[in-house]
């Protein structure tokens, strides 16, 4: 069992973003404080795989990619592993654990559905062209996703702001009416 130090450099600053000093420099404290044998290495990576998904599980959204993200992180260092003729059942059945108790419960907490929307509520500056056509194109889109008390709200804004320019045409017309009357 050799293990090429390059290929899991590689895989873990290119796939996994992690950072090539902090990496390369635990990689020599390690190797200072334990000797420089292949499964003191072995162990430094499956250490850094594991610390580096439990950071990604905590910081990637859960949505509806969250389930890709981990279950590629795990197969490209899996298939690393794989490549040097390594144990991976560890690693695989931590995954299976992954997708079945940790997924399910996102899943539930996270549902998707008419009732979970949230409107968008960026400013644009509405002296621009460009800014009321984003601004409409916004109120629409919140209005079509929102939910209905969502929409019974702007409903309701809408019957109050129409009864109030029904009145005042109303007391126009009265006014005019009364001055041409004279």
């Amino acid at each position: 069992m050799t293990i090429d130090e390059t290929k899991y450099n590689n895989l873990f600053i290119n796939k996994f973003k992690a950072d090539a000093t902090q990496l390369d420099s635990e990689f020599k404290r390690v190797t200072n404080e334990h000797g420089y044998a292949e499964e003191i290495k072995l162990d430094f990576y499956k250490a850094v795989f594991e610390k580096l998904i439990t950071q990604f599980k905590k910081e990637v959204t859960k949505d509806e990619n969250y389930d890709y993200i981990i279950t590629t992180l795990y197969n490209l260092f899996i298939k690393a592993l794989k490549e040097d003729n390594i144990d991976t059942t560890k690693f695989e059945t931590d995954l299976a654990k992954f997708r079945k108790n940790d997924l399910a419960k996102i899943q539930i907490s996270q549902k998707s559905g008419p009732g979970t929307y949230v409107p968008e509520n960026k400013i644009y500056n509405l002296n621009t062209k460009y800014g009321r056509r984003k601004a409409r194109e916004q109120a629409m889109r919140n209005y079509e996703n929102g939910t209905p008390e969502y929409r019974r709200e702007i409903d309701n804004i809408k019957a109050i702001v129409w009864f109030i320019i029904i009145v005042i045409v109303v007391i126009f017309y009265f006014i005019r009416l009364k001055l041409t009357s004279r």
